[in-house]
């Protein structure tokens, strides 16, 4: 898919490989750049944590989201990254909710919805590597597996006892 990625440009960035991306690097400070709904994909985030990132930023557009539960949520999001990588997370969104997230998930000096203004505060740099960002989905992708395993494996037992009925006829006929 990547011809079809690079011709869409930012739409489908999460689909790039992630050699072409990198952490923002400031003195000793690295800070991995997510944009928009790139937050929203625990691995893409994690990419830029194997790549060095200390910190995470999330820079989003949430004016078309206008005054409904899609902003928060989407601020949710974030404090999901924060968690999941053990990285502090510096928020900034336009007519959406600017913050700092923890790496606990706690969020910090939440402007309000609609707000302009600036804030000041501290994030800690973290370098330790979670499990999560390690490994990835790994957990979902054993489950989806095993389910089809499972379904499999009762579809073929339900066959060879007749049990399976597939619209108005029973396999194998009796």
């Amino acid at each position: 898919m990547e011809p079809l990625v690079d011709q869409l440009g930012g739409s489908l960035e999460g689909l790039r490989r992630s050699e072409q991306r990198a952490a923002f690097q400031s003195g000793t400070m690295s800070i991995g750049p997510v944009i928009c709904y790139e937050s929203v994909f625990g691995e893409y985030c994690g990419g830029y944590i194997l790549k060095g990132a200390q910190a995470l930023a999330i820079i989003t557009n949430d004016g078309w989201w206008d005054d409904t539960p899609g902003h928060r949520q989407h601020l949710r999001f974030g404090a999901l990254r924060a968690i999941e990588t053990r990285r502090d997370i510096i928020r900034s969104a336009n007519t959406g909710i600017s913050c700092l997230i923890d790496q606990r998930g706690d969020i910090h000096q939440p402007m309000a919805y609609g707000e302009t203004g600036a804030f000041r505060g501290k994030i800690r740099l973290n370098q330790e590597i979670t499990f999560y960002t390690r490994w990835g989905d790994l957990l979902a992708r054993v489950a989806l597996f095993l389910t089809v395993v499972f379904i499999a494996y009762g579809s073929v037992s339900a066959l060879k006892k007749g049990h399976l009925i597939l619209g108005r006829r029973r396999f194998p006929p009796a």
